[in-house]
């Protein structure tokens, strides 16, 4: 409670001032809304043009923002939390806001504002005393935060929302009028939601309404301040509050001011972004008076002044504040739009919005411009400037007495539209960059990313240029990936077959990539990673020693030239020896099993790993080796026909990168084949080389950037395909046609691996015989 002492002692136009920054213009006469739903996610921006939302609920707006870019990534703000510093949001329009406007004093929101000289007999509260259509409500909170906005909850839906201003006050008996800092917290007043008050209302449902908004399922949070009533009570609470603060003893006040600095970073804590579509014209008096105030505040509250400008926050975890700039035509902005040009402290969390005409995105005659740059400013670390421009002209919604509840729609205009606008932008992109990037970077983006060719080039006008979501959410320049920073495009994972479908079990895994700025863009590893084909050509080869080949090992696309070596007693090839495979970055050395008898080999890939490759983040120096044994067994089943069966067992052993985002422990692996039949018609079913163990580990960036390093999140998969290949495949060898002949017929079931993959294949090969 004691920020609302802070509150109504500080007269920084931020704080309590009204009216110049963003009142709306002529409206059109009230339209009933059609019931719509947030955006469904449709991956081409198009299509959202030809919704509702930007036919009928607000034509020109969204698009001239690149709004459909945003709902084509299926943004809609989910989860950022935006503060409505206005007069009161009418929670009861639950068409428009749902259930997602929060009430709690825990989560920021201040349904009431404080009417801290209400026991003063010039008080309006003392003229409610006499006026039977005003009413009072008191209550006893105990000191509780949550009893003001609670009663104001009860009185609202006991009796409605006051129709008027000055109509509904509530007195606090917990606080005596004993002359102490305490007696300010007394009195508060219940505001209308209702005409000059609908503009709460108007601003949330720009920034954050289902139909409306831009950023359609962001929180709302109501921070309401004292907007439509005369200020001239409040300007004597200050001046009352602030001797007493000033009467208090160093010890006291030092308290005090820790309290509220305190309570004040609590408060920023529950907001993303605070929308604040007020503030006063930039004279020579509002600029002397708020130096004044500065400088008071400095004297008795510093802590407090600190905490308010967020000094002692990190610049990550600053919340951000939006003002619209004003609607006098001024060359600069209001206050306290222009606050960043004096307060160094301010840059980088604080936004200045200008209006534009939507559809020809001109400045509006109404709006203040941006205005020029104080000579200390720090373009390298703020960007181009503290003010951008958004459309000013939108339907909104406006609450009706009449009809408590059902509001309508309204065409309206100014600045206090256009700052809205770009709250719900920072929702959405916050939402998009998942939380990885703080808010003084979110800010930057926003900025840098602004439409500033042409007339945008104006700084003076436009400042850092036209609201551009498309450009915000689409990379700055090329993407890239990993440590070393590869090129996106460059990065693939061509997995060994005998993995089987690791993309399909890496799917929920994305890894994040960088743009120019450095900030993340996400892409599911699914498609970044492939399966190698297993080697299986459906032409029958011919074999001068047939089904004496090199058992099925896997080895053979590596491109090897089989050569059988001498005998080293005889010096002649003999077709049960040793043979050798030479490529042109691998080699391998083997024994083909004798019948009945063992085999065994090992080979050495240079360049890649069992038809796998790998590039870019996924690193360019993949080798690989495998040791493996084989067993052979024959069996005579009468009548030329007779049954040969192999089995091999192989150590795999893959060497991935250190730094790259994937690598594959050693596995285990088996291939087997199984034939019947005679030396010219034969029946073989294999199950091709296939790991039985070993884990894969990505190692991914998930676009986080913790203690100024990126951060990075593990993922391990098993090596292990989750289906068995069979493959089987008819053969038939004769002499016709002056030459050899040999057709084949196949299919295989899981193919490669994958649970439900099915193949199948006819072959024929001819050789002519001299």
């Amino acid at each position: 409670m004691y920020k609302q002492c802070l509150f109504a002692a500080v007269t920084l136009s931020m704080l309590t001032a009204c009216g110049g920054g963003g009142g709306s213009g002529p409206t059109a006469p009230p339209q009933t809304q059609p019931p719509t739903r947030p955006p469904t996610m449709t991956s081409d921006p198009a299509h959202h043009l030809g919704t509702a939302r930007f036919t009928t609920h607000q034509p020109d707006v969204l698009e001239e923002v690149g709004a459909h870019h945003a709902y084509a990534r299926g943004l809609t703000g989910r989860g950022v939390r935006i503060g409505i510093d206005d007069t009161i949001v009418d929670y009861t329009q639950t068409a428009e806001f749902g259930n997602r406007v929060k009430l709690r004093d825990a989560d920021g929101a201040s349904l009431a504002y404080s009417r801290p000289l209400g026991d003063l007999p010039s008080s309006d509260v003392a003229a409610c005393n006499t006026n039977p259509s005003c009413q009072i409500w008191k209550g006893n909170s105990a000191g509780e935060d949550e009893a003001l906005n609670r009663w104001v909850q009860q009185i609202v839906s006991e009796d409605g929302w006051p129709t008027r201003d000055d109509s509904v006050f509530v007195l606090d008996e917990h606080y005596q009028e004993d002359g102490s800092i305490a007696q300010f917290l007394r009195w508060s007043e219940v505001p209308t939601p209702y005409r000059t008050g609908a503009h709460g209302t108007i601003v949330a449902s720009v920034a954050a309404g289902t139909n409306l908004g831009v950023a359609p399922e962001a929180t709302i949070i109501p921070v309401v301040s004292n907007l439509t009533d005369d200020q001239g009570e409040d300007a004597v609470a200050v001046r009352a509050l602030r001797l007493t603060i000033e009467s208090l003893s160093n010890t006291d006040r030092q308290d005090f001011d820790g309290t509220v600095a305190r309570v004040l970073r609590e408060d920023y804590e529950k907001f993303d972004i605070i929308n604040r579509s007020y503030g006063m014209r930039t004279e020579a008096l509002t600029i002397a008076q708020t130096v004044e105030e500065i400088n008071w505040l400095q004297a008795y509250l510093p802590r407090s002044l600190r905490a308010y400008w967020q000094t002692d926050r990190p610049d990550s975890e600053k919340t951000i504040v939006v003002w619209a700039a004003g609607n006098d035509g001024d060359t600069v902005p209001g206050l306290g739009a222009a606050l960043p040009y004096g307060i160094p402290e301010l840059r980088g969390h604080s936004l200045a919005v200008v209006a534009t005409d939507p559809g020809t995105g001109i400045i509006a005659g109404y709006s203040n411009r941006c205005g020029p740059l104080p000579s200390d400013w720090n373009a390298a670390r703020h960007g181009r400037h503290y003010c951008l421009a958004a459309p000013g002209s939108v339907r909104a919604l406006r609450p009706n007495p009449n009809t408590p509840g059902q509001g309508s729609v309204e065409q309206t205009s100014g600045t206090s539209i256009a700052a809205p606008i770009v709250s719900g932008a920072l929702a959405l992109l916050k939402e998009h960059f998942r939380g990885t990037r703080g808010n003084t970077a979110i800010v930057r983006r926003i900025i840098d990313t602004a439409r500033r060719s042409g007339r945008y080039s104006d700084l003076g006008t436009y400042g850092a240029g036209h609201l551009d979501l498309e450009a915000a959410l689409s990379p700055v320049g090329a993407l890239s990936a990993g440590r070393s920073g590869h090129a996106l495009s460059r990065t693939s994972f061509q997995a060994p077959a005998a993995y089987g479908a690791v993309g399909q079990r890496a799917g929920s895994i994305e890894l994040a990539t960088f743009d120019e700025q450095g900030f993340p863009f996400w892409f599911p590893m699914s498609g970044l990673v492939s399966s190698a084909d297993s080697t299986h050509s459906p032409i029958p080869g011919f074999s001068d020693v047939e089904h004496r080949e090199i058992p099925t090992t896997g080895l053979e696309g590596l491109g090897l030239q089989w050569t059988a070596l001498p005998d080293m007693q005889t010096g002649k090839t003999a077709g049960d020896g040793w043979t050798l495979g030479i490529g042109e970055t691998s080699a391998s050395l083997a024994r083909a099993p004798d019948d009945n008898g063992w085999g065994y080999g090992f080979s050495y890939e240079d360049r890649g790993h069992l038809d796998g490759h790998t590039s870019g983040a996924f690193g360019s120096e993949l080798r690989s080796g495998m040791m493996w044994t084989a067993r052979s067994f024959k069996h005579e089943l009468g009548g030329q026909w007779a049954v040969k069966a192999t089995g091999m067992l192989a150590l795999d052993i893959p060497r991935y990168e250190r730094d790259a985002v994937f690598r594959a422990s050693p596995s285990m692996m088996t291939a087997a084949s199984v034939r019947v039949g005679t030396e010219s018609l034969g029946l073989t079913v294999e199950q091709p080389l296939r790991a039985e163990s070993g884990t894969g580990r990505f190692r991914v960036e998930n676009g986080r950037i913790e203690n100024g390093k990126r951060a990075y999140d593990e993922f391990r998969i098993p090596l292990r395909p989750e289906a068995r290949e069979l493959r089987m495949t008819l053969r038939h060898d004769l002499y016709a046609l002056g030459g050899q002949v040999a057709v084949s017929v196949g299919g295989a079931v899981n193919a490669d691996h994958v649970p439900g993959e099915h193949e199948t294949n006819v072959g024929l090969a001819y050789r002519f015989v001299w």
